[in-house]
C-alpha cells in the first residue's frame, strides 16, 4: 500500500562519460621502491531525474587506476564532495558543470563535462530550415534545434498553417516571402523565436497557351488562351504575322495564308519564359527536317531529310556556306570547318514556310575539355579518398589525359583515383580528336583529410513511450554538418538533436558526420529501449472558485499506468483514478499526479492549479448619465467579494478614492468611468461607456 504523502518520482538517466587523460603513457615506475602501478583514469554516471527543483542526483564513481584512489568532486553549484560515489541535491534551476578529480601515488587525472546536469530548464526556442529558398510547389524540412526540453511545439509558417510536430516537412504552393514562427514549451515555460521572411518562395515561371481553332482557310480568327503558371506580370504575343499583343487572352485574325508562328513570351521580375505554336492558315507546308549526323569532319556526306507537313512539292534549303539545293532529301559535305546554320523553305499550292535551325552543323572541331567530380561517402580508410573524375567534354574527344596533381595520370575518360596522402591537388584534363585538343584545369582543387571519427551519447537509452531523449555528438576531426537516424523512420539534423519514440521497442541509432574532407557513419545496435512507462497528466473540471470547492479530477495518462497516486497540495491525498476533492479553505494548491505500472512510474505536477481566494467582481452605478454642465453625478458601488479599496477614474482626468463618490463634470463630452476595487486576495476592473454632460 502506498504511504500517502508528497511523492517525487525521479526518472532514471545514465549518462556515461569518459575523460582521456593529459598523459600518453598509463603506467609509471616508482625507481625509490620498485613499484609498477596505474595512473588514475577519471569516469563517472549520474541518475537523476531532470527539469524537477529541487532534485537529487547520485553520482557513480567509474574511475580506474591503482588503489588507493582519492576524490575530490566539484558539483558546480559551489558545493564539494571527497566521498566515491556521493549523493548531492540541487536546490535552483539551471546547468551545471560537474568536474570529477582523481589522484594516488602514481599521478592524478581530472575530468569535466560542460552542463552536466540539467535542473528545471525552461526552454529556448532555436530552428533551421532546408532549404530557405526554391521555386513552388517548395517543400521546406524545419527542424527544432531548441534547447531546455520542450515537450511542445507550435509552428506557424507564414502562409496561413502551421503544425505541431518537432520536425515538420511542408510544402509552400505560392510564391512570396514568408516569416516562420516556432514557439516551445515545457512545465515550467515557454519560449518562441520569430525568422522574419525566412523562405523565399519563388514561383514557377512556365509559359503555355491554348489556341482555337489551330488551322483553317484565311481570313481565321483564333482566340488564344494563357495558361501559363508562376503568376507573370507581363505578356508579349508575337502572331507570325507582323501583329503584337500585351493582352492576356487575345483573339487575333489572320488574313493571309501561311503558317504562323505564334510566340508566347511572359516575364516575371528578371524571369524570363517563353513558348510557341504553329497556326497553319490555308493549308500551307509545315516546314521541318533533319539531319542523319551534325558532328563531322570536312568531306564527310551528310543526309538531310524533309519533314515537312501538307505536302509540298517546292523546297529549298540554304546549308550556311553559301550552297544551296532544290531536292527533298539532299546529302551535302562541307569542304571547310565551322559551325553552320541551315534552313529549309518548303512550299505548295496554299503557300510558303520556313524553317531556321542555327549553329546546326559542326564541321571539323577541336574537343572543348570539361570535367566534374562526383566524390562518394568515406570509405573507412583513414586519409584516403577514392574520386570518380566524369568527363563532360564537347566536340567528341577520342583521346583523354588525367594529371591528378599527385604525379599519377590515367587515360581512361570517367577515371577512378585513390589519393594516398592528404592535401590539395589541382587535376588537369587533357582531351583530343583529329580535329585537335583541349586542356581544362579544375575551377578548385580537391582537398583531402581525415574523416570524422564518428561517436555520440544519449542522456537516456531506457525511457518511456513519447519521452524526449536528448542526443549528442562525441565526433573528433571537426565535423560541420550530422545527420542522425533514430531507427524507427525519423532523422535528426544538427549536432545535438532531441527525438521521442512513439512506440515500444528496441532502435538502432546511427550518426554520419561530415567535415571538409568527406563523412563517416556510426551505428550503435538497440542502443535505445523503449518501454511502456506510464506519462502522467491530468485535468479539473474547474480550477477556480469560492471555498467550500468541490473539483473533479480527471486522469489523462498514457501509456497503461496500473496504479494512482494524488497530492491535491491541502494535505490530503487519493489513490482513486478520477477522484473528486473538496477544498475547505481559501488558498492557491499545488496538484500532483504519481502514476506506476510493471515499467516505471512518472509524476504531473501542475504548480498553483486550484485557486479559492475570493476575489473582488467590480461594478456600480451612475444615478444620472446625461445633463447640462457643469453636471453633477453620484456613483454607488455595486461590487461583490468584500472591496476594502476604490478607485474611481471618471474619465475627465479626476480621480477619486471613496467608495460612493460625487462627481462634477465642468465640460461638456461623453465620459467613459472605469472602477478598480481590491481586497486580501486580489483586484477587478469594470469600465462603463458613456457619460454624457
Amino acid at each position: 500500500m502506498r504511504h500517502p504523502g508528497p511523492v517525487l518520482v525521479f526518472l532514471l538517466i545514465l549518462v556515461s562519460i569518459s575523460f582521456v587523460p593529459a598523459s600518453a603513457s598509463k603506467y609509471d615506475t616508482n625507481s625509490g621502491s620498485g613499484m609498477a602501478g596505474i595512473d588514475p583514469f577519471a569516469d563517472f554516471e549520474a541518475y537523476y531525474a531532470y527539469n524537477i527543483v529541487p532534485t537529487t542526483v547520485r553520482f557513480v564513481d567509474r574511475s580506474s587506476g591503482t588503489a588507493p584512489i582519492a576524490y575530490r568532486w566539484d558539483f558546480g553549484d559551489g558545493a564539494t564532495s571527497t566521498e566515491v560515489s556521493p549523493v548531492h541535491v540541487y536546490t535552483a534551476a539551471g546547468m551545471y558543470t560537474v568536474t570529477l578529480t582523481v589522484s594516488n601515488k602514481f599521478g592524478e587525472n581530472s575530468g569535466t563535462r560542460e552542463d552536466y546536469i540539467t535542473i528545471g530548464a525552461r526552454p529556448v526556442a532555436d530552428f533551421i530550415a532546408d532549404p530557405v529558398t526554391g521555386t513552388v510547389p517548395f517543400a521546406v524540412q524545419f527542424t527544432d534545434q531548441s534547447t531546455g526540453h520542450p515537450t511542445a511545439w507550435a509552428w506557424t509558417f507564414g502562409d496561413g498553417t502551421g503544425s505541431t510536430e518537432q520536425d515538420p516537412v511542408h510544402t509552400y504552393w505560392t510564391g512570396g516571402r514568408y516569416s516562420v514562427t516556432l514557439t516551445v514549451s515545457n512545465d515550467y515555460a515557454s519560449s518562441d523565436e520569430t525568422r522574419a521572411e525566412y523562405i523565399t518562395s519563388i514561383p514557377a515561371l512556365r509559359p503555355a497557351f491554348d489556341a482555337y481553332p489551330m488551322d483553317g482557310k484565311a481570313p481565321l480568327t483564333v482566340t488564344l488562351t494563357d495558361r501559363s503558371s508562376g503568376d507573370p506580370s507581363s505578356r508579349r504575343w508575337d502572331f507570325g504575322d507582323g501583329q503584337t499583343s500585351t493582352e492576356q487572352n487575345p483573339v487575333h485574325t489572320f488574313t493571309g495564308s501561311g503558317a504562323f508562328d505564334v510566340v508566347l513570351e511572359i516575364s516575371k521580375d528578371n524571369d524570363l519564359a517563353s513558348t510557341h505554336r504553329v497556326i497553319n492558315v490555308g493549308g500551307v507546308p509545315e516546314t521541318d527536317f533533319a539531319a542523319d549526323r551534325t558532328f563531322v569532319g570536312t568531306g564527310e556526306q551528310i543526309r538531310f531529310t524533309d519533314k515537312t507537313k501538307n505536302s509540298p512539292y517546292v523546297w529549298k534549303w540554304n546549308f550556311g556556306d553559301g550552297t544551296e539545293s532544290s531536292e527533298q532529301n539532299p546529302v551535302k559535305a562541307y569542304k571547310a570547318a565551322g559551325v553552320y546554320t541551315v534552313s529549309l523553305s518548303a512550299k505548295n499550292d496554299n503557300g510558303r514556310d520556313s524553317e531556321i535551325r542555327t549553329g546546326y552543323i559542326s564541321v571539323g572541331l577541336p574537343p572543348a575539355a570539361d570535367f566534374i567530380t562526383s566524390i562518394p561517402v568515406y570509405q573507412n580508410i583513414p586519409s584516403r579518398q577514392v574520386i570518380r573524375y566524369i568527363d563532360r567534354s564537347e566536340n567528341k574527344p577520342s583521346e583523354w589525359l588525367w594529371d591528378f596533381g599527385d604525379g599519377q595520370t590515367s587515360t581512361e575518360q570517367n577515371p577512378r583515383h585513390l589519393y594516398l596522402n592528404d592535401g590539395i591537388y589541382t587535376v588537369t584534363l587533357t582531351v583530343r580528336n583529329k580535329f585537335g585538343e583541349s586542356r581544362k584545369v579544375a575551377d578548385s582543387p580537391v582537398t583531402i583529410g581525415p574523416a570524422p571519427g564518428v561517436d555520440f551519447r544519449a542522456d537516456k537509452t531506457v525511457a518511456g513511450v513519447g519521452r524526449i531523449i536528448g542526443f549528442s555528438d562525441l565526433s573528433f576531426n571537426n565535423p560541420t554538418t550530422w545527420v542522425w537516424d533514430f531507427g524507427d523512420g525519423s532523422t535528426g539534423y544538427g549536432e545535438n538533436p532531441e527525438h521521442a519514440y512513439r512506440k515500444t521497442g528496441l532502435y538502432d541509432v546511427s550518426l554520419t558526420a561530415s567535415n571538409q574532407f568527406s563523412s563517416a557513419t556510426l551505428i550503435k545496435k538497440e542502443y535505445i529501449s523503449i518501454t511502456d512507462i506510464p506519462r502522467a497528466d491530468f485535468t479539473a473540471d474547474k480550477t477556480k472558485g469560492q471555498a467550500p470547492l468541490t473539483v473533479s479530477f480527471k486522469d489523462r495518462s498514457k501509456g497503461h499506468p496500473t496504479g494512482w497516486s494524488w497530492n491535491f497540495g491541502d494535505g490530503q491525498y487519493s489513490t482513486d483514478r478520477n477522484p473528486k476533492h473538496t477544498y475547505t479553505r481559501n488558498g492557491v494548491f499545488t496538484v500532483a499526479l504519481t502514476l506506476e505500472n510493471a515499467d516505471g512510474e512518472d509524476t504531473k505536477i501542475r504548480e498553483d492549479y486550484i485557486d479559492t481566494r475570493t476575489w473582488p467582481v467590480a461594478d456600480f452605478r451612475a444615478r444620472d448619465r446625461t445633463g447640462t454642465a457643469p453636471f453633477i453625478v453620484r456613483f454607488q458601488d455595486l461590487s461583490s467579494g468584500k472591496p476594502m479599496k476604490w478607485l474611481w477614474e471618471f474619465g475627465d482626468g479626476i480621480t477619486s478614492w471613496e467608495q460612493n463618490p460625487v462627481h462634477a463634470y465642468r465640460e461638456e463630452g461623453v465620459y467613459d468611468v472605469r472602477l478598480t476595487v481590491w481586497n486580501d486576495d486580489g483586484s477587478d476592473t469594470v469600465i462603463k461607456p458613456g457619460i454624457t454632460g
